[in-house]
């Protein structure tokens, strides 16, 4: 059985475009290697609400959740 993982990256600055999230794909190239199917990104602001609701969402739907940020 494969594993699902989504990537939660936070992060006001990516939403505007000021920034290109390299982390996301630098993720989503390792876990593939090591054997995850990378299914989401989802990018949240630096709002902790959101963030909640975000990280709810993403345990939702997938085994694992790696959360990124300090881009800015």
């Amino acid at each position: 059985m494969s594993k699902t993982a989504e990537i939660l990256c936070v992060g006001t600055e990516i939403l505007l475009g000021n920034i290109t999230n390299t982390n996301a794909t630098f993720l989503s190239q390792e876990l593939s290697l090591l054997g995850f199917n990378v299914f989401h990104h989802t990018v949240v602001g630096d709002n902790p609400e959101r963030l909640k609701s975000a990280l709810a969402a993403a345990f939702g739907h997938a085994d694992a959740v790696f959360l990124s940020g300090g881009l800015g």
